[in-house]
């Protein structure tokens, strides 16, 4: 198999990958599908177990992820207002231009990235909200 077919075959499998995931409803949009499997791929690198999607995470970030699009700012939301029963709950909120570039700037704060690697997370939701070129990104996670 050629560097080129693998190539492709690896970009077909990732854009399935997502299509799956938006189509099974665990994500609100390609951007929030996009946003997990980032968070997945950098602890799959690292060995950790992936976290699955949970449907009140993913609710909770896509409305917090709107609210901020709609506002135009970044703030943390009220995570006990989160459905179901949690030990751990954290969050990491910001806009970038996409969400590729916005998860390379969690990985580069030592706060986004404790979140994105912590073992005590089982669960994920992530949330993507766009306006003005803006992706607001909302990942909550849970244990």
């Amino acid at each position: 198999m050629s560097q080129r077919t693998r190539r492709s075959s690896v970009v077909v499998a990732a854009i399935a990958l997502v299509l799956a995931l938006v189509a099974s409803g665990c994500t609100k949009n390609a951007q929030a599908a996009e946003s997990a499997r980032l968070i997945n791929n950098e602890r799959a690198r690292r060995g950790m177990r992936e976290l699955a999607l949970d449907i009140n995470l993913v609710n909770k970030a896509q409305a917090w992820a709107e609210q901020m699009a709609r506002s135009g700012k970044v703030s943390h939301s009220v995570l006990r207002q989160v459905n179901g029963r949690w030990t751990y709950l954290a969050e990491n909120v910001g806009w970038a231009r996409s969400p590729g570039e916005m998860h390379s700037l969690f990985m580069k704060s030592a706060a986004h990235r404790a979140s994105i690697l912590s073992g005590r997370y089982t669960k994920v939701g992530t949330g993507v909200a766009v306006r003005g070129g803006r992706h607001y990104v909302v990942q909550v996670f849970g244990g």
